[in-house]
């Protein structure tokens, strides 16, 4: 058993997984999916790093002695053309802290991720596409170049309150990419709809929401996160914010579960729920009724940070249950042996092929169930799942949940 590191996940550095890095049991259980989930060997891998690479040192294994010799001063970050690539091709998936917690109590993931902080504070990271991200952060607060007022344009046939100035039950935090993106806007505009339908009592930040840093945390950059989470805690304060609702599997894991891991920052009074947390008690409480049937075979996907981050696998899986006429069948990989959709840690930004040839394994294997759509509930998730269906032509659908849920009402 190792010590258990006394810091918050923020404030430690590189020497705090020093024993974790030298005590490395070169198990392999990083790269392999579960023994006795596995079904198939096709199926049987679990790091998209490592699967497509084939070399150690893409492996959570390959970081803990990446760790080590540095630590040891066995060879300098510079000395490896390779080294950016090793640490910004992971997409932060988890898979391989949930099996070495499981085995070995050690945290490869919170490693992997205190390295890439050390890159940067070193000036050796991160990459040049995500050094874009990262200045559209602190230029616009949003990582796609997008302007402040447009934020709440997605908004402008819903008449949702501003929380700013109406209190209600759930501040709804839209989060980035759906707000911004045309082809991602359905996701949270259905899920106001429903919400609407089923009498709860939502508002929103509008041009006053930020980023809530998950891009930026992912990539390294720590100062850039500490600074969105003050701001945005300082934000929901001056609101009265109790509770929050999120759709973004990203922004849900950061609000929280990285914002408490930050040191030095205000008090956090308020509770973070994921949008299927609330849907799933207002179907089993006939708050919803689902009156139309939706006769389709889908499979779930798992969206790595909703799933083996939050625990949130049950939910959505039951709201799917509860519509008449689907049928839900499961992939081989799921639950917190979930295959990432690859989309994750600015992969698919700084290195797009290789996020597609995670994303095309995905929806090859969501085909093999004989599924007819593959539904989540991710944004991210359904970009990148996405471009592998348009690239390759495919006949499987994609849905988020809450279009589904919409076909049944």
């Amino acid at each position: 058993m190792y010590p258990k590191i006394d810091k918050k996940v923020y404030e430690r550095n590189l020497e705090d997984y020093r024993e974790m890095a030298w005590g490395d049991a070169r198990c392999n259980w990083c790269m392999n999916q579960w023994g006795w989930n596995v079904k198939s060997s096709k199926y049987s891998e679990i790091c998209p790093e490592f699967r497509y690479t084939r070399n150690f040192g893409y492996s959570a294994m390959g970081k803990f002695h990446i760790i080590r010799a540095l630590l040891e001063g066995d060879f300098d970050a510079t000395d490896s053309e390779e080294l950016l690539k090793i640490c910004y091709t992971c997409t932060s998936c988890g898979a391989c802290e949930m099996n070495c917690l499981r085995l070995n109590e050690k945290e490869p993931l919170k490693a992997a991720e205190a390295l890439k902080a050390y890159l940067v504070e070193k000036g050796l990271a991160p990459m040049p596409a995500h050094k874009e991200l990262l200045k559209s952060i602190k230029n616009y607060d949003n990582p796609w170049l997008q302007p402040r007022n447009k934020r709440r344009d997605w908004t402008k046939d819903l008449d949702l309150p501003d929380f700013n100035k109406e209190k209600c039950e759930y501040l709804f935090f839209a989060g980035c990419t759906p707000a911004f993106d045309p082809l991602l806007q359905h996701e949270i505009i259905n899920t106001v709809k429903i919400f609407k339908k089923a009498g709860v009592s939502i508002g929103i930040l509008g041009d006053k929401e930020i980023c809530c840093g998950s891009p930026a945390i992912r990539i390294g950059d720590r100062a850039t996160f500490f600074d969105l989470v003050k701001r945005n805690i300082e934000t929901f304060k001056q609101a009265g914010v109790k509770k929050i609702i999120t759709h973004c599997a990203g922004c849900h894991h950061t609000l929280k579960y990285d914002f408490p891991e930050v040191p030095d920052m205000p008090a956090i009074d308020y509770e973070v729920v994921h949008v299927t947390q609330v849907l799933e008690k207002l179907v089993a409480d006939g708050t919803i009724k689902f009156t139309k049937k939706v006769p389709m075979t889908v499979t779930w996907h798992d969206p790595c940070h909703i799933g083996r981050h939050c625990g949130i696998y049950e939910e959505p899986r039951n709201i799917l249950k509860a519509i008449p006429g689907l049928r839900l069948i499961e992939m081989e990989r799921i639950k917190d042996q979930g295959w990432c959709c690859g989309a994750g840690a600015g992969v698919r930004t700084a290195f797009p092929e290789h996020s597609f040839r995670i994303a095309e394994e995905r929806i090859e294997e969501a085909k093999a169930t004989g599924a007819e759509a593959i539904a989540t509930c991710c944004p991210y998730c359904e970009q990148s799942l996405s471009d592998p269906i348009k690239r390759n032509h495919e006949k499987i659908k994609l849905y988020d949940l809450t279009d589904l849920m919409l076909m049944a009402m």
